[in-house]
């Protein structure tokens, strides 16, 4: 038993020198994100922050709610530091890797089939590419392309949801969800509220670089910044957000340039949100420990009583 605990105290530990090291080269490759920061307003800043903070509490609900398609809930404090590792590792890391770091949580600490856990979180991928689609082409220049556009995206995500669900059958692997009206209408509600979230930051960092703009363009931006988490095949979408949303340049009607220093402010000051997530884990680690070996000298006092 106190072996495990060791093995278990390394392990945190060489994750939070491997987060330190990740932090430390990411800073060494973005000066320019940092050079920027010194420029902006400080209560734009805070104002962006508060707004990740709510994201925060947002996505917390959104991962609950995909457990809640396949397991019970995670209580307030155990979802706060996964969905804390989780956001840590989608910024470093490619490919959405923090959906792995759930998956192999629940799987180890709530029995949760790993199978069943990528369904559901397919099944809110799929509710997120929809309303994306919805307000790009609804909000965008091009509105009669609505109909051709959602319909592909339910199309794709439906082809998705059944060729998932043949690979694991194939592989025998058990999937048990709840898709019950009302576990549905809560994963889309959060969902709606995370895009909401989402257009009103994109619409500060855009109003910064590029004065009075129409709200309904910064929501056509925001459903083509969102379908960068398809294909992020680098830590935080780098590049593919920025290439998405020039893509989509005829849709939203902002140029590469206001593209460029928009994401420029949105990865800098979540770069300070980062960091203020990292020292969270680290003060909750540090008392969960502190309060872990005051239980045990309190254990030891009453043998000796």
């Amino acid at each position: 038993m106190r072996f495990s605990k060791q093995v278990k105290t390394i392990v945190i530990y060489a994750v939070l020198a491997l987060i330190l090291g990740l932090f430390a080269n990411y800073i060494h490759e973005n000066t320019a994100v940092l050079n920027e920061l010194k420029h902006l307003n400080p209560w734009l800043i805070l104002l962006l922050l508060f707004g990740y903070g709510i994201m925060l509490l947002i996505l917390m609900g959104i991962y609950n709610a995909i457990l809640s398609l396949s397991a019970k809930p995670l209580k307030p404090k155990e979802n706060l530091l996964l969905s804390i590792y989780s956001t840590l590792t989608n910024f470093f890391m490619p490919l959405q890797s923090g959906i792995g770091v759930r998956a192999a949580y629940v799987k180890r600490k709530h029995h949760v089939a790993v199978s069943s856990y990528i369904m559901s979180t397919l099944i809110y991928f799929a509710i997120y590419a929809v309303l994306s689609s919805i307000i790009l082409f609804a909000t965008g220049h091009y509105i009669l392309l609505i109909l051709p556009g959602v319909a592909t995206v339910v199309i794709v995500s439906y082809l998705v949801l059944r060729l998932a669900g043949k690979h694991f059958a194939r592989q025998r692997k058990l999937i048990k969800l709840d898709l019950s009206r009302e576990k549905i209408i809560r994963l889309i509600l959060f969902t709606l509220a995370q895009i909401a979230l989402q257009a009103i930051i994109y619409f500060i960092e855009l109003r910064e670089v590029s004065g009075s703009i129409n709200p309904l363009r910064a929501i056509s931006y925001t459903g083509a910044a969102n379908f960068s988490l398809f294909v992020a095949l680098t830590p935080g979408a780098i590049g593919f957000r920025e290439a998405f949303l020039a893509i989509a340049h005829r849709l939203h009607g902002f140029s590469n340039a206001q593209i460029l220093a928009a994401n420029v402010i949105d990865r800098g000051v979540f770069l300070i949100f980062i960091v203020g997530l990292f020292v969270i884990m680290l003060v909750t680690h540090a008392k969960d420990r502190f309060s872990g070996a005051t239980q045990s000298e309190t254990k030891s006092d009453n043998s000796y009583s």
